[in-house]
């Protein structure tokens, strides 16, 4: 069952160049018009049936020579409410508001 009611029907995993400070802070833009509720696990996204449950793992940061990168594991789990085109589109808008320079 997710943490915002529902089972899970899909899930995402992704390791993302970020802390965990920037990902609450830019989390709402991602969410667009849906309602992002912080919990003791990290946040959930939307209302039921429609929810994302999403947690947040620090990693060990990436090193590139000198350079040291935060490293963050985000896991999405979606409740069976959603069809299939909303999430997509929901995940195209996410990962769009998170790609930061490069492309």
């Amino acid at each position: 069952m997710a943490a915002g009611g529902g089972r899970v029907s899909f899930g995402v995993l992704n390791d993302m160049q970020l802390t965990a400070a920037d990902f609450r802070r830019w989390l709402p833009g991602a969410a667009g018009e849906l309602t992002v509720r912080e919990t003791a696990e990290g946040f959930v996204i939307g209302a039921p049936p429609c929810t994302v449950t999403v947690t947040l793992e620090a990693l060990p940061p990436r090193r590139i020579a000198l350079l040291e990168l935060p490293l963050t594991r985000v896991t999405m789990a979606f409740s069976d409410g959603w069809e299939a085109p909303a999430r997509n589109a929901f995940l195209k808008r996410f990962d769009d508001y998170f790609r930061r320079g490069g492309g």
